[in-house]
């Protein structure tokens, strides 16, 4: 548990010194787990599943009576019970998917790192990220003072999306706008760091293994959204 402390303050020294910490992904992973299931109470709670489900509906290419039946069915406790569950089993996939890349890309440095240590060093680079976007979500939510204006699809401020308007601009223009996050950025930025320090190479490897996951991340948004 300290580590999740540590890596706010000294993630140089919590980064090196991971390969020598039996279990150290258990704890960040759960506490990432845990943010994201708080977040989505929270969203749950405060705006409504009702809510939640027509902004989701608003953009999509569903007919009149398609749309009723999917409101119908988000009136369900089913639906919000699917929700926390793929939230549940979706942050801890998502940890190992992007450990699985850049163990990979660990394999080609110097020092080959231990599975285990790279899902460690991932968790713990990703709890500043969901800590800040969480305080963050549950203020914005909490302080609006009308709930149906808030955009749930960008609802932090901190990219480009947040600044045009979504109905006007291309859907794979905006998908690519909303990936241009200071947060975002700053997390890349961990990442790569705690790369470098895992590895033994240079922070520039790191930034490159980072930044072309990000890349594909993003090309795979934008194609996805052509389709919504």
């Amino acid at each position: 548990m300290k580590a999740l402390l540590d890596v706010f303050f000294q993630p140089g020294k919590t980064f090196t010194e991971l390969p020598e910490r039996r279990g150290a992904w258990i704890a960040p992973l759960l506490a990432n787990t845990i943010l994201l299931l708080l977040s989505t109470a929270i969203t749950v709670n405060v705006l409504g599943m009702d809510l939640i489900m027509r902004q989701r509906l608003a953009s999509s290419n569903m007919s009149p009576e398609q749309m009723q039946i999917a409101m119908e069915r988000a009136a369900s406790p089913v639906t919000t019970y699917i929700t926390y569950a793929a939230v549940a089993l979706g942050a801890p996939l998502a940890m190992l998917i992007i450990s699985g890349v850049l163990f990979a890309f660990g394999m080609m440095t110097a020092r080959s790192p231990k599975f285990d240590s790279m899902l460690a060093m991932v968790s713990l680079a990703f709890f500043p990220y969901f800590l800040v976007s969480v305080v963050m979500t549950a203020l914005v939510m909490l302080a609006a003072p009308d709930k149906t204006a808030l955009d749930l699809n960008n609802l932090l401020a901190t990219n480009v999306g947040a600044f045009v308007n979504r109905l006007e601009t291309a859907k794979g223009l905006y998908a690519l706008y909303t990936s241009l996050d200071i947060l975002s950025f700053l997390e890349i930025l961990l990442l790569s760091f705690g790369f470098s320090k895992l590895t033994k190479a240079g922070f520039g490897a790191g930034l490159g293994a980072v930044g072309g996951m990000w890349i594909l991340y993003v090309m795979s948004k934008m194609a996805l959204s052509l389709f919504q």
